[in-house]
């Protein structure tokens, strides 16, 4: 049974409220104003608080950050008589569940309430997959050390990115969505195709396309609202989504294998745009590692041709439009053009390792 807390100063709306959610057997307590509602907090675990806005003395607004930040994990429903806009995003961007305006309706308050908590269980559920792969990490870290020093003799690269270890890392950047899988195996092969278009070395192209497929892992950290959101992400979704770049970053730094700071590298680096607009860090030009700025055009690439939760695929020749329409803003030039140099071989990679 989800135990909830039920902040208003209101008597009579918080009445409603109980009566409405016990009738679906919710458990409930009340509180009438911030003091109230805190002790109440340090005294009891919830799983979600109902909270009125505007509460006589402290806000409603502050008691949601306590909530976040000392709470974490009990969701939080707000509720007010103000229907404005910059109020609502102020309260999302905080870690808000949802927002209802008063008069609220008993339909209303349920699917709120229902929907939230739903929301919260997927995000603990993340959080105790996430404590698995720092496990996983620090397993994998340390087969890949042992590894290393065997004998004194260092293992081959191609080896090392293709053993158990580090194949573990890439199953976790796919279990989130069933099109992220191939799109790992498209992007790494896109992104081997344009190092040998450039003229790379043949051992440092197939480097490139094993440690594409870590690109993303990241990704796991990014909770379901978010990352399979039908629609168009909000701004503080978007500053959500972009940290999976750090995230991906922070899981594969450290391991002293140099195929391992390469793959680091293309996961911190493959939404920098060539002139500077990117993220995370803003770089320009050759700033972004060559490695990132292959990654760039090959990710891009991928994701404009495939079907996405929020929209279906481009076709291809739309989707070179849209990307030759960023020639030397988002990709670098002699990048984009090598994709364009190995197109046969592209349609190739459509073709084995389509959707």
């Amino acid at each position: 049974m989800s135990r909830l807390l039920l902040v208003d100063d209101e008597d009579a709306l918080r009445r409603w409220e109980r009566r409405v959610l016990e009738a679906q057997r919710f458990e409930c307590q009340e509180a009438a104003d911030v003091p109230q509602a805190r002790a109440a907090l340090e005294a009891d675990s919830f799983d979600l608080a109902l909270l009125d806005v505007n509460l006589p003395g402290e806000s409603g607004i502050d008691l949601l950050s306590e909530i976040r930040a000392d709470h974490s994990d009990t969701a939080v429903v707000m509720v007010t008589g103000e229907d404005d806009l910059r109020l609502a995003t102020r309260a999302i961007e905080l870690g808000a569940y949802g927002y209802m305006v008063k008069p609220v309706r008993a339909g209303e308050l349920l699917i709120n309430v229902t929907n939230a908590l739903y929301r919260r269980r997927r995000e603990v559920e993340l959080t105790r997959r996430l404590e698995d792969l720092k496990t996983s990490r620090q397993d994998a870290e340390q087969d890949l050390r042992q590894a290393l020093r065997s004998n004194g003799h260092p293992l081959d690269p191609i080896a090392l990115l293709e053993s158990e270890a580090v194949r573990t890392l890439v199953r976790l950047a796919e279990f989130r969505d069933a099109q992220t899988g191939q799109h790992l195996v498209r992007m790494s092969r896109y992104a081997e195709l344009i190092g040998l278009s450039l003229g790379l070395d043949a051992s440092f192209c197939a480097e490139l396309r094993l440690a594409s497929e870590l690109h993303d892992v990241g990704k796991v950290a990014i909770p379901d609202r978010i990352l399979l959101k039908p629609g168009t992400l909000t701004s503080a979704e978007r500053r959500v989504m972009e940290t999976h770049t750090d995230i991906g970053h922070s899981i594969l730094s450290g391991s002293g294998s140099e195929l391992l700071r390469l793959a680091a590298s293309i996961a911190l680096t493959h939404h920098e745009r060539w002139d500077g607009n990117g993220y995370p860090r803003g770089l320009a030009g050759t700033q972004i590692p060559l490695e990132g700025r292959i990654a760039a055009v090959a990710d891009v690439f991928d994701a404009l041709t495939s079907d996405r939760v929020y929209r279906p695929a481009f076709p291809v020749g739309m989707a070179l439009e849209m990307m030759e329409a960023e020639r030397g803003r988002h990709f670098e030039e002699r990048m984009l053009q090598a994709l364009h140099d190995g197109f046969e071989q592209v349609e190739a990679i459509r073709s084995e390792f389509g959707d």
